[in-house]
């Protein structure tokens, strides 16, 4: 394992990384195969995510292979699991570009007795095995909890996210959350829609400053505003240390969001731990493709997995921290 990713593993559980190595006592057949269908390949983020995968099944000499669209397209990521369905996998991975999208295409696969389950962002309404992934809700009370400590009642917060998912939708009630309990006084001023491009999202938060100067904060839901986010601050010309700035929380472990941190562009970023995700995400699958005698209590015919979500967990990253370092060199798939 290259040194940043174990840098990354150093932000997850320790009990995690001991079922990596227990997984070495049973060797799996090597022609098992298993598949991650993302909903944005090529990002860091998602590498992140398929280097814990690909490590995990390294250590039971299974294969893998990294499918999705290149462009946030739900449809076309159901279309990426039916077809791994078709050809036999052992287990899928499942991000959820979109929560309903992704129901007949995860249960259709189930019903093959290929295990399924998601990770990142959920699709609760459908038959996964098991989420793994931040628990979103508990990560935008860290997000709205470090808001509070840096500007307390004086918080005024716009949000830039994207309807309908169902994660962005537990990291905003989470954050709003911890804003009443800890600054009630804090405001959430409006929501602007950036459609999950990063395009859109400078002229749509822009357009929100201009229209609300009140604003101190702008809360990126999701990993793709913060950029936009920041240029809307300079357009506006309220990105500069004093009594006028304002500070963008991103939701993000991108090279350029990290290094923007180290200066002080961005207040903080919310860094996921999406290597984990995909360590444990193969680990469950695994599991799940072989049955023991202890098979699992609510999906008969798979192998045993948690009857509860598994968070991975966040850290808030400011300037300064010595995880972010560690984050400066993703993997090369």
């Amino acid at each position: 394992m290259q040194s940043s990713r174990r840098g990354f593993v150093a932000l997850a559980a320790s009990s995690a990384l001991a079922s990596v190595v227990s997984t070495t006592a049973r060797a799996a057949d090597p022609k098992e195969h298993y598949g991650m269908v993302v909903f944005l390949k090529g990002s860091e983020f998602f590498n992140w995510a398929y280097a814990g995968f690909q490590d995990a099944a390294a250590t039971v000499g299974a294969t893998t292979e990294l499918q999705g669209p290149a462009d946030w397209d739900a449809s076309a990521e159901a279309r990426a699991v039916d077809q791994l369905v078709a050809k036999g996998v052992k287990g899928i991975a499942v991000t959820a570009g979109d929560a309903d999208t992704l129901i007949a295409s995860i249960n259709a696969g189930l019903k093959a007795k290929v295990p399924v389950l998601c990770f990142d962002s959920d699709s609760p309404k459908s038959n996964r095995l098991l989420f793994v992934g931040t628990n979103n809700y508990n990560a935008g009370v860290a997000a709205g909890t470090a808001v509070a400590k840096l500007l307390g009642d004086k918080a005024r917060i716009g949000i830039s996210r994207i309807p309908g998912l169902d994660s962005i939708n537990h990291r905003v009630a989470g954050f709003t959350d911890a804003l009443k309990k800890l600054a009630p006084g804090a405001q959430i001023i409006t929501e602007v829609n950036d459609e999950g491009d990063l395009q859109k999202a400078e002229p749509v938060n822009t357009a929100m400053l201009q229209a609300h100067p009140e604003i101190n904060v702008i809360f990126c839901g999701h990993g793709n505003p913060a950029t936009g986010a920041l240029a809307a601050t300079r357009n506006v010309g309220r990105d500069k240390e004093g009594p006028t700035k304002v500070y963008v929380v991103a939701w993000a472990i991108d090279v350029p969001i990290l290094q923007g941190v180290e200066k002080g562009d961005y207040g903080m970023t919310v860094a996921q731990n999406p290597y984990m995700m995909g360590v444990q995400s193969f680990l469950e699958l695994w599991s799940a493709s072989h049955p023991t005698q202890f098979d699992s209590m609510t999906n008969p015919g798979f192998g045993h997995v948690p009857t509860a979500d598994l968070d991975t967990g966040v850290k808030m990253l400011v300037k300064g921290d010595p995880a972010i370092k560690a984050l400066m060199t993703p993997p090369k798939l």
